[in-house]
């Protein structure tokens, strides 16, 4: 078999043209993606909706905003970060959702992104769980690196008028209807106990579940969840259609980003609107709205995505 030509290794769509121009192109190509991948991406926000049917919906919708893994530290663009507030605000939802890692590395910011968090407004209030982070733990086998940080953390939301829940249900009304909401601390924490959160759940009433890591799913199995909102895995980052979200591991790749079924239980895994390394490729960070209904608008146990507003440019930073 004859060897391929060099302008075929190097991308050129002529296989006459010289080889180091078709090298130098394709260094080119390579450091855009990078450049997009750091300085665009990173903070090019997006918004995305789903609705819901809900057997014991209202016709007026009961929206749910979510934002996740802020991992605030101090390269995080301020401007950003009032940008996704401001985002949030815009929606005029019913609760917003705050799903961990609120900071990255350490207590130094704490303070700071619980003020920015204090923007908020929802009009029955923001609810938020604890993520790994904000437990000084960076790996699964539960390593602390700082001790009672969780608590710093908890406390400067609450300062804010935050509901941190710790492994705890409340319920909010609308419309005269009640909605339930619980949160349970991180899976990897060893404080996730979601039999104590829900142990007074009601399965006639609707019920939107805050859990920072996505496999808390499967601890709630037979119980009734309209919703799982996750984060952690910030959509893996870096996403190639031909490898996958390539910094997950391969289990943690069923559960990257998006909305997942399992029997009448859904989880939603939000990408997230922070990063730890300033890299983002095909994996915009977002914000997620929700807005659940009832029938006749929509069938019995069903989702259906709609269009993602998205903005025209990335915001400055």
């Amino acid at each position: 078999m004859p060897n391929r030509p060099p302008s075929r290794l190097f991308g050129s769509s002529s296989p006459d043209r010289d080889p180091r121009k078709g090298l130098a192109r394709w260094v080119g190509d390579r450091l855009a993606q990078l450049s997009y991948a750091v300085l665009v991406e990173p903070t090019w926000l997006e918004v995305n909706r789903l609705r819901f049917a809900l057997r014991e919906g209202t016709e007026t919708p009961f929206k749910v905003v979510q934002i996740s893994d802020i991992h605030y530290h101090g390269r995080t663009p301020l401007a950003y970060m009032l940008h996704c507030v401001k985002s949030a605000n815009a929606e005029n939802a019913d609760i917003i959702a705050l799903t961990g890692d609120y900071i990255h590395a350490g207590g130094r910011h704490v303070d700071k992104v619980a003020e920015i968090l204090g923007n908020l407004r929802a009009k029955s209030g923001v609810f938020a769980v604890l993520g790994n982070h904000d437990h000084a733990i960076r790996a699964s086998w539960g390593l602390k690196f700082r001790r009672n940080l969780n608590v710093r953390v908890a406390q400067a939301l609450t300062k804010q008028g935050i509901r941190v829940l710790h492994n705890e249900l409340v319920v909010v009304e609308h419309e005269g209807r009640k909605f339930q909401i619980s949160g349970v601390d991180d899976l990897w924490s060893r404080k996730c106990l979601p039999e104590v959160a829900l142990a007074q759940l009601d399965p006639a009433l609707p019920h939107i579940m805050l859990a920072h890591h996505p496999l808390t799913i499967h601890l709630i199995e037979g119980k009734r969840c309209d919703l799982m909102l996750s984060g952690h895995t910030h959509g893996g980052q870096i996403h190639s259609d031909r490898f996958g979200s390539i910094t997950l591991s391969n289990k943690m790749k069923q559960y990257a980003a998006g909305l997942y079924t399992f029997g009448n239980q859904r989880l939603y895994v939000n990408k997230g609107v922070g990063y730890g390394w300033r890299i983002r490729y095909n994996r915009r960070p977002e914000i997620a709205v929700f807005e659940f209904v009832g029938p006749p608008a929509f069938p019995a146990n069903s989702a259906q995505d709609t269009p993602a507003e998205l903005p025209d440019t990335p915001v400055p930073t």
